[in-house]
């Protein structure tokens, strides 16, 4: 093994177990992130290897006692001074674990192969994932057992919008999971592996499956450094909801994209089997004046009530279960009676509720749908009920079936930007709750879901309670275990609920606003880290991960499928004539 040295550990100053300084040698020099390694005789136990990552470069004139000094010796030459140049060191590792201070004036080498490996615990990782690229074009890895859910689970990603890419490096995270030359490392739980990534804002997310006009060679040797070969996602569902007033023909909702997008929604039917109506009140005033008190009663009623109505798929009316035998409507098919409400849609459900709720005739609302709570908190109910029908009403209709189906391919991409804030909560709130109910009920961590969710802030606040910030702390808390991982990205983790962010087991950041970067929330940065965080470019991001004591600065490179329409490489798809 070569040793390439660097310099010496400085004499002047206390070197410690935690942090020390390099003078440097003359010909040489350190720059920041780059890991270095001394080797220390320790009486009676050896050699103890310490290594390190540099966290900030200074330089000075040795000899120069005041500022105008600095023109007498580099110009006039007429002042003997030193030019010394040293470097400080954070403790990465100790090896063996003799917690002892390198000694003054040992040698410090900068470290390479194996001992670059044992400076990032590479050697003790049970499967090294590629994340990134360090300062010195070489790979830097996380220990996926920290995120899979077998040690840890989750990952958290803040940034400033716009400069930090957050949703980049999440997809560019989910590639090297899903890369084929990855199989070995991911193990099992690369099989049926299944992806949901929302898509909520712009139409970024929609050209996943299409290469990069802008691609370059350049971006090609830094997915070169990780080993895998740059290609756009190979296997990617497009999902999108109905446009509104499109009458009978159903249309995603999509501008830019309208090939190869399937469009999802709910029946009446599935609304309520499904518990739905708690995710029209997502709201953090929603949870005030027993409003949640009246929801689950009507959940509860609607389930007993609801029967399906023959000849029309997935429509129900709302029939007093006392009139069947048994009490119960079970699968029964009936023909809506005259007069009687068919509930076809979210507006036609409203109004069936009506008839419990607000009685035409200026009656008490049903007791047994509202547990005698006052009429004025029923009312307030009932203006949030109609509120929601107005905003995401489109997306429950009677009908075949056009729920989103997960199983065709490794990454689903549900685009609901064009969807009001409500029925963007509504359409998060219903999938995870969908997708954590069929992990329950299999009790099975394998195969994985992993989900990607922008904007966390928005659906898991700080502040405030709701179904579906009940439901992603569920997750957090619950979901590694059983498989279900969560991948959250917010300009301001300051804001996200606490339960949340704690059990992100990797956390991620890129660019941050200067007095978001003092917050308690980024406590896992260095000093130094946070005030480089203020400064970052975009594609370079802070790691920091259970497996390695300090946060790492790592880059990674331009995606090789496209983030816009204008972006996609035309001439680089299918032949049209292919086949003919």
């Amino acid at each position: 093994m070569s040793v390439e040295q660097v310099g010496r550990v400085l004499g002047s100053q206390h070197s410690s177990t935690s942090a020390f300084r390099v003078v440097l040698d003359d010909d040489d020099f350190l720059q920041l992130d780059d890991l270095v390694v001394v080797r220390t005789q320790v009486p009676k136990a050896g050699e103890v290897r310490t290594y390190g990552v540099v966290t900030e470069a200074e330089a000075v004139y040795e000899g120069a006692s005041y500022e105008s000094d600095t023109h007498r010796i580099a110009e006039l030459g007429i002042m003997p001074a030193a030019k010394v140049r040293t470097a400080q060191v954070q403790v990465t590792r100790v090896d063996p674990e003799v917690w002892v201070s390198p000694d003054p004036g040992e040698t410090v080498e900068r470290a390479v192969g194996d001992e670059r490996a044992k400076a990032l615990y590479v050697d003790e990782m049970g499967r090294p994932l590629a994340v990134g690229i360090g300062r010195d074009e070489l790979p830097v890895h996380v220990d996926l057992d920290f995120f899979d859910g077998r040690k840890g689970g989750h990952m958290s990603i803040s940034g400033i919008s716009g400069v930090a890419t957050k949703t980049s490096f999440a997809l560019f995270f989910l590639r090297m999971l899903s890369a084929r030359e990855h199989t070995a490392i991911v193990g099992e739980g690369a099989s049926n592996m299944r992806v949901l990534v929302f898509n909520v804002k712009g139409e970024d997310l929609l050209w996943l499956d299409r290469p990069n006009t802008r691609f370059d060679d350049e971006a090609r040797e830094g997915w070169a450094a990780l080993g895998v070969e740059p290609a756009p996602f190979p296997s990617v569902a497009f999902w999108a909801p109905p446009k509104r007033r499109s009458g009978d023909v159903i249309v995603p909702d999509t501008g830019g994209r309208l090939d190869g997008i399937e469009v999802f929604s709910w029946t009446p039917r599935e609304f309520i089997d499904d518990d739905l109506l708690q995710f029209c009140f997502t709201d953090a005033n929603d949870a005030k004046n027993q409003i949640p008190f009246i929801r689950e009663r009507v959940q509860t009623q609607l389930k007993r009530f609801a029967v399906n109505v023959a000849g029309r798929p997935g429509a129900v009316v709302l029939r007093d279960p006392s009139q069947t035998p048994g009490g119960r409507w079970g699968a029964q098919e009936v023909a809506a009676g005259p007069g009687e409400p068919l509930v076809e849609d979210l507006p036609s459900l409203v109004t069936a509720l009506a008839v419990f709720l607000e009685p035409d005739d200026g009656s008490e609302p049903d007791p047994a749908w509202t547990g005698r709570v006052m009429p004025s908190t029923v009312s307030a109910f009932m203006r949030r009920l109609h509120a929601a029908a107005s905003r995401l009403g489109h997306l429950v209709r009677s009908g075949e079936t056009r729920r989103l189906h997960r199983g065709g391919a490794t990454v689903t991409v549900v685009a609901i930007q064009s969807l009001h804030e409500q029925a963007q909560r509504f359409v998060v709130g219903a999938l995870l709750a969908e997708t954590f109910r069929e992990k329950e009920e299999t009790g099975q961590r394998l195969p994985l879901s992993v989900i990607v969710l922008d904007e966390l802030n928005k659906y898991a606040p700080r502040e405030g309670t709701g179904p579906l910030k009940d439901m992603l702390i569920d997750i957090a808390q619950r979901g590694r275990s059983l498989g279900v991982l969560l991948v959250g990205a917010q300009q301001t983790a300051s804001r996200v609920a606490s339960e949340v962010l704690e059990n992100a087991a990797i956390r991620v950041s890129g660019r941050l606003d200067a007095a978001e970067a003092e917050r308690a929330e980024y406590g896992w940065m260095l000093p130094s880290t946070r005030a480089r965080a203020r400064l970052l470019k975009p594609g370079t991001m802070v790691i920091s991960q259970p497996a390695i004591p300090v946060p790492l600065v790592v880059t990674f490179p331009f995606p090789p499928w496209a983030t816009r329409k204008e972006e996609v490489d035309e001439a680089a798809g299918p032949d049209p004539f292919e086949g003919l």
